[in-house]
């Protein structure tokens, strides 16, 4: 570790574990026995696990407050609603009181493996390790497709590099790049563009994603867009480049058309009858003036969003299971952030 992600007086280093939830009963007593084996494989360490209940309605909040017991140490933040998965890692973030900060997903796909591996490259000096799906639960289907592309695309034309082009599933911070992404007010955010923006040293490792062991991904197709809209917006210029590259080109065609048009009228001495044509391209430059004008308002939208200065999320009730015995512990705020 770098001097400053070194614990204060010798004492152990703390992990915050983050598990944002939403409707996952049947996973969260799962997630307390994950964090238990955990606990067991790195006793070096002290752990306390942050579940973030993102306005869930089937009990996930209490079933894993159930589940707790002697010698757990977690805090259960409940949020006024769902706000979204990027929201509740936000939420985690702002309450997590450890040296370093892990992501989980609450339907238990990482491996038990993979989270060594984070800690020990953290324990190597990095300050940020990206988690990247070598093997996908569900390794076909469009949606798998898309997400690859969002991710290869938005590596190229953003202005994070960093950002990993595979796409990322889970990532470790450390404290440092825990207080500079809580200070970061983005209303509509993609958290990992932001960590990745930041800097720091980071790495990256892979691992073999694990299937589902109950119910259904919550990831829906409108949250992917959103994310995608929001991590354009906030990272890229990229949809104004392509739409004037773009105008040049029709305007260019457009231009061509004409001339080759009165060429032909010239010399076949004949009136040219193109009106279909001029409707044809009326109708196509205006839908693209709409594309243009769509995008603008996208980003003006998000504009207004920051400007109002709303919280990402609302905290409903905060729940402290266990407690950590020391008097350095960072104390994460449960007001509305």
């Amino acid at each position: 570790m770098t001097p400053s992600q070194q614990p204060d007086n010798d004492r152990r280093p703390l992990v915050t574990l983050i598990a944002p939830a939403y409707n996952e009963a049947d996973n969260a007593a799962g997630l307390v026995g994950f964090f238990r084996e955990i606990k067991a494989a790195q006793p070096e360490l002290d752990f306390e696990l942050i579940l973030v209940d993102d306005g869930s309605t089937d009990g996930t909040a209490q079933i894993a407050l159930d589940a707790l017991g002697e010698g757990d140490v977690a805090r259960i933040v409940r949020l006024s609603r769902n706000f979204g998965s990027h929201a509740g890692v936000t939420a985690g973030l702002a309450h997590a009181r450890g040296d370093c900060a892990l992501t989980l997903s609450t339907d238990l796909q990482e491996p038990l493996e993979a989270v060594i591996r984070f800690l020990d490259e953290w324990r190597a000096g990095n300050d940020i390790v990206w988690g990247i799906r070598e093997v996908r639960a569900v390794p076909k289907g469009m949606g798998n497709l898309m997400s690859r592309l969002f991710s290869r695309a938005f590596h190229r034309l953003s202005t994070i590099p960093t950002y990993p082009k595979d796409g990322p599933s889970q990532i470790l911070v450390s404290r440092a790049v825990i207080d500079v992404v809580n200070s970061m007010p983005e209303t509509n955010r993609n958290v990992l563009g932001i960590v990745a923006w930041v800097g720091f040293t980071q790495t990256t490792i892979s691992f073999e994603q694990l299937p589902r062991p109950a119910g259904k991904s919550k990831w829906t197709s409108s949250k992917k867009i959103k994310l995608l809209l929001d991590s354009f917006v906030e990272f890229s210029s990229a949809p104004f480049l392509i739409t004037a590259v773009l105008g040049l080109l029709i305007g260019g065609a457009g231009l061509v058309g004409i001339l080759t048009l009165l060429l032909i009228a010239l010399i076949t001495l004949s009136a040219p009858i193109a009106w279909g044509l001029i409707l044809a391209s009326v109708f196509f430059l205006g839908g693209m003036q709409l594309v243009v004008l769509g995008g603008i308002g996208e980003y003006l939208w998000r504009t207004g969003d920051d400007a109002r200065r709303r919280p990402v999320y609302i905290t409903r009730s905060v729940h402290d299971v266990g407690t950590l015995n020391r008097s350095e512990m960072l104390a994460g705020s449960s007001a509305a952030s």
